[in-house]
Formats: C-alpha cells, structure tokens, sequence
C-alpha cells in the first residue's frame, strides 16, 4: 500500500496479571543498549507511542506465566501517506516490522 507506521497503540485486557509474570512493555534506546523504561501490561492500560525505525520495543524476556494463562492485548497501528524524516528511517521504502535479536548479555 505504500504506506507509513507512524503511531502504535496498545491495549492491554489482563484482568489478574501478575508482575513476577513478566510480559512488561521494554522501551529500548535507539543503540539498544539498555531499557529506557518498562511498562507492566495491567488491564484497561493504553500505551500510545511514535514508531518508527529506531523505537525499539518488546517484552524479550519469556514470559513466566501459568500455561492455562495468557498476555492479551488489543494492538492498533496509525499509518501515513507521507514518509518518515530521514533521521527516523533505516530503509528508505514501507516495509513491515523489522527485528532485532538481542544479546543475552543486553537483558541482564
């Protein structure tokens, strides 16, 4: 479609999430080098943010959940026309989400 993502919008529905579960939003710097913040996935909670190639974010970590339990959540995307500022982009075309592995030592 030749489109841009531009914001993400996260809405989490766990009624009983406990935190020793993991499953917490990490907010990565752009070297991904350590966690700028962590966000516990609790119910009714939205997190609306900027993407774009350098907003590194996830939940790396397995979660530590009960089997029978599970991390949902509602996950919206805002796209544009328009292109991103040069200084936002690693590729230049729409492309879908790129990943990146982070190194055991990058967790701890």
């Amino acid at each position: 479609m030749g489109v841009h993502r531009r914001l993400n919008a996260i809405l989490y529905l766990n009624k009983e999430w406990k935190s020793q579960w993991g499953g917490q939003l990490e907010l990565w710097n752009p070297e991904v080098t350590h966690c700028v913040t962590s966000i516990e996935p609790k119910a009714n909670r939205l997190i609306i943010f900027e993407t774009h190639d350098y907003t590194y974010h996830g939940h790396p970590t397995p979660l530590a959940c009960p089997d029978d339990v599970a991390r949902k959540s509602l996950i919206l995307y805002y796209y544009t026309a328009l292109p991103r500022p040069e200084t936002q982009v690693v590729i230049s075309k729409p492309h879908r989400a790129l990943w990146r592995r982070l190194q055991l030592k990058e967790l701890s």
